[in-house]
């Protein structure tokens, strides 16, 4: 197990669905990486993907799409956004969520999703080491049950 590298399909989604999620796509087979921020604003309201395009990591997100609900497939590019559906980054992220609407263990060679080290949910450091292996504190793992 690498250190903030996620590699369970199910602990991916959750940690994707957690609220407040930041990670890195990499395609270890061709080296592209794109860093993705998903938020949900408020309970029931929809998760908005913003992809990492430009320098400032905390504030240089540019808005990729919609997923309703807690379903991945559900994922819905935006015709506002100003990354073509035919880019990259749109491209890999559309394939991530369509591998993890019906997860199956493992991801295909080569895909890694890496966290940066703070929960999904709270956004607080992680520190405890199955914490790490998730992606979520355990106070807010908690939460889940």
């Amino acid at each position: 197990m690498h250190r903030n590298r996620l590699t369970n399909p199910i602990d991916i989604q959750t940690f994707l669905l957690g609220g407040n999620a930041t990670f890195t796509l990499l395609n270890a087979n061709n080296g592209n990486r794109f860093t993705f921020k998903i938020r949900q604003p408020k309970p029931d309201q929809p998760h908005f993907v913003n992809l990492l395009s430009g320098p400032d990591n905390t504030r240089s997100y540019t808005f990729l799409g919609t997923i309703f609900g807690r379903d991945l497939s559900t994922y819905r590019p935006s015709p506002k956004s100003s990354v073509g559906e035919g880019a990259p980054s749109s491209k890999a992220i559309r394939y991530l969520l369509w591998l993890l609407a019906a997860p199956v263990s493992p991801l295909p060679t080569g895909l890694e999703v890496w966290h940066e080290g703070r929960c999904c949910m709270c956004g607080r450091a992680l520190t405890v080491p199955e914490s790490i292996e998730t992606g979520i504190g355990p106070v807010c793992a908690g939460r889940l049950n």
